[in-house]
């Protein structure tokens, strides 16, 4: 749960690592990993104490909020240092960038669940589940599906008569086929509509229509990829048909 910034009169003094520790509800040994990261900014020294603006309250918070939602560290921070004194920007506009591409509410994954229904350890499952993006685990410790059509497949395999490993090995299958559909759409978006973005100075007031032309790309790239996949699925289902009528032919002769 996010915590919330309430202003005290000795704010404006600074906060010592311990006083920003406890408003952020972070441990002091996580800020100062995240300082050796450059996540977090050097203390201001006064004597032998550290203080640490205020502000970096909010920064700390929104940088938690996008760790939650998959962005790992090390991005967060090029993010910070590419962008100076924008950096809340834009974070809040990387954010955006990858917002509908995610489930706002994934179902929460019963870890000792999914070991009992799928007769596997949980440490096999969950690790190559996590591996795979089905599962992420969330910042107080439990766990989620990364989306609920994810977890509807996970259900359909397992009804198909699946085993744990064998849902995993097909889900790899298709996900490898998904990463490179993928890095086609990023490939476009990046040379029609990104990089003349960047080009053009990063101009705010074309943020907008970065934002919506987005929006306006996930339902494209969904129905060309469900769109295709039909196509494949009948060529596919006509030539195995074929095939069969051929091999049944063949016995009959």
């Amino acid at each position: 749960m996010p915590t919330v910034s309430v202003k005290s009169d000795s704010d404006d003094a600074g906060l010592t690592i311990d006083a920003l520790a406890q408003r952020v509800g972070m441990t002091v040994r996580n800020l100062r990993e995240w300082r050796a990261l450059g996540l977090v900014p050097p203390a201001e020294m006064r004597g032998r104490v550290g203080y640490y603006d205020v502000a970096l309250v909010d920064r700390i918070e929104r940088i938690r909020q996008l760790q939650a939602e998959g962005f790992p560290l090390d991005l967060i921070r090029r993010l910070l240092e590419a962008s100076g004194d924008a950096g809340d920007e834009a974070l809040g506009f990387a954010r955006a960038l990858r917002a509908p591409f995610r489930d706002d509410d994934p179902p929460l994954a019963d870890v000792a669940e999914l070991e009992r229904a799928w007769g596997a350890s949980s440490a096999d499952v969950l690790g190559r589940a996590i591996a795979l993006g089905l599962i992420r685990e969330r910042e107080d410790g439990h766990h989620e599906f990364t989306s609920a059509r994810v977890a509807r497949v996970g259900e359909a395999l397992h009804a198909l008569g699946l085993s744990a490993d064998e849902a995993l090995d097909a889900t790899a299958a298709v996900r490898a086929h998904a990463d490179g559909i993928a890095d086609v759409f990023a490939r476009v978006w990046l040379t029609h509509v990104w990089e003349p973005f960047v080009a053009a100075g990063v101009p705010e007031d074309r943020a907008p229509e970065i934002l919506t032309t987005l929006a306006e790309v996930q339902p494209l790239a969904l129905d060309a990829v469900i769109g295709l996949f039909g196509v494949a699925m009948e060529a596919k289902v006509t030539e195995s048909i074929s095939r069969e009528v051929e091999r049944s032919r063949l016995r009959q002769t």
